[in-house]
């Protein structure tokens, strides 16, 4: 990872409120403009740099669709607009048409005040440090590399890709094998965000009895107590349905959360862990290995090598674990939050065709969420949330640090605390997780307590 920091991208693109700087249709343009000059130098001689651009319901969206479309034509690249669809939709037809790179406007699971934008390369892979840098360079005025201005014929042209939703749900049926779920009712949550369309489509063409929420966006009501951040509306879905299983995206569908007919979600490790250990017993999971960030559960480690397989863990971001399973040759991985990672299928999380993959397993072994969660033994966690002032380095978070030693003193090998900011919110998460809850919850409190009085 590159020393140098950055100042506008965070762990999933550059995120803000819409209109405040540096989401602003200025900043984005310029962003736009940038862009092309670091993406776009690898299209060939005589080749017109061109990108593909897709966004999510934010009523936001559309001021800043127009600004980074007119940055990326004012430096000579032809957009091709997707319109309203999930973000590995974007991903996937930037491969699949072969496109220099792909753009998408979108917060996520954020509120819909808040917008964000986020790249991914040619061939649908998020960017690393060190190109964030580079682009980042130029917004700032910092880099040798000139924005060029073409006229007449070299300027960027706008064109409409109108068989996008068409080609991601064939995509993502695609992954399904030739499996249906017929017999299965699903009651689905899509957060008012970019699924509602393509995640109903595909659910109803393998069969399922889809009971559809949440479904109905209007440019401000993306995330609002719904979505795969609420779980607890989610329950609410299932036992009101009496589905199999509940299905939830987030605000641009990359990542997931699925709930199991008794009405209790089941999270991203028990997600993971029953995909793992079902590819494992397959033989389809490549290397016997699955990467995970530093927040997921330790009980994936002894499901994982109880079955002859390994954990790689990495820093927190979908796009660092992309990392590892590109440089290790992998096929699965993703992060505790709902991004999920069928290598096979995605270059990115994806939620629809995550979710379909364990709904997948439920028909094909009979067997219910509720039973297939439990090869996951979890280790009890602790875990805090915390809103603060500022981001000062957390070795300077003198007191929290010192119980924070204390505390994995006594942990020792049989348990862990992580510390860190969060990449896109003004909050510090915390996580403790260990043997004894009483011990794990005393503890979190004291640090939590530590830091409010220090940054709070």
């Amino acid at each position: 990872m590159s020393q140098e920091k950055r100042q506008f991208f965070g762990t999933d693109g550059v995120r803000a409120v819409a209109n405040r700087h540096p989401m602003t249709p200025e900043f984005v343009m310029r962003l736009g403009q940038a862009a092309a000059v670091v993406l776009g130098a690898k299209a060939g001689p005589g080749e017109r740099p061109s990108c593909i651009v897709g966004r999510d319901t934010r009523a936001s969206g559309e001021m800043l669709e127009a600004a980074l479309v007119a940055g990326l034509n004012s430096a000579g690249v032809d957009v091709y607009l997707a319109g309203v669809v999930p973000t590995p939709t974007v991903a996937m037809l930037t491969a699949k048409h072969r496109k220099g790179f792909g753009v998408i406007v979108s917060a996520s699971h954020n509120p819909f005040h808040d917008n964000g934008i986020k790249f991914v390369h040619g061939d649908g892979h998020k960017l690393n440090d060190k190109t964030e840098l580079a682009i980042e360079k130029i917004v700032l005025g910092n880099s040798e590399s000139p924005v060029p201005r073409p006229e007449g014929r070299g300027l960027g042209r706008v064109h409409r890709i109108t068989s996008a939703i068409d080609e991601y749900v064939e995509h993502a049926l695609a992954s399904m094998g030739g499996v249906k779920l017929d017999g299965m009712t699903i009651a689905l949550d899509n957060a008012h965000g970019a699924a509602s369309i393509t995640s109903t489509r595909a659910l109803e063409a393998l069969g399922a009895d889809v009971r559809v929420f949440h479904s109905e966006p209007d440019g401000f009501n993306i995330n609002e107590d719904c979505g795969c951040t609420h779980g607890e509306e989610l329950e609410r879905l299932v036992k009101q349905t009496q589905a199999h299983a509940g299905v939830a995206h987030d605000g641009d569908a990359d990542r997931i959360a699925l709930c199991d007919e008794n009405g209790i979600v089941v999270d991203g490790d028990e997600l993971m862990a029953i995909a793992a250990e079902s590819m494992l017993r397959k033989g389809t999971l490549k290397q016997n290995t699955i990467a995970v960030t530093i927040m997921s559960n330790y009980g994936l480690d002894d499901l994982v090598s109880g079955l002859g397989g390994k954990v790689i863990r990495t820093n927190v971001g979908d796009r660092y674990v992309l990392e590892v399973m590109r440089e290790k040759g992998l096929n699965f991985g993703g992060e505790q939050s709902g991004h999920i990672i069928f290598g096979d299928w995605a270059t990115t999380g994806d939620g629809l065709i995550a979710g379909l993959q364990v709904l997948r397993i439920m028909k094909e072994t009979g067997e219910p969420l509720s039973q297939l969660r439990k090869c996951l033994k979890k280790f009890p966690q602790a875990a805090r949330n915390l809103r603060v002032s500022s981001k000062p380095p957390t070795a300077e978070l003198i007191e929290a640090t010192k119980i924070i030693k204390e505390t994995e003193k006594k942990l020792g090998d049989y348990g862990r605390v992580l510390l860190r900011y969060s990449g896109t919110e003004p909050l510090v998460r915390l996580l403790i997780e260990g043997r004894d809850v009483e011990y794990l919850e005393s503890q979190a409190d004291k640090i939590a307590s530590a830091i409010l009085a220090q940054i709070g």
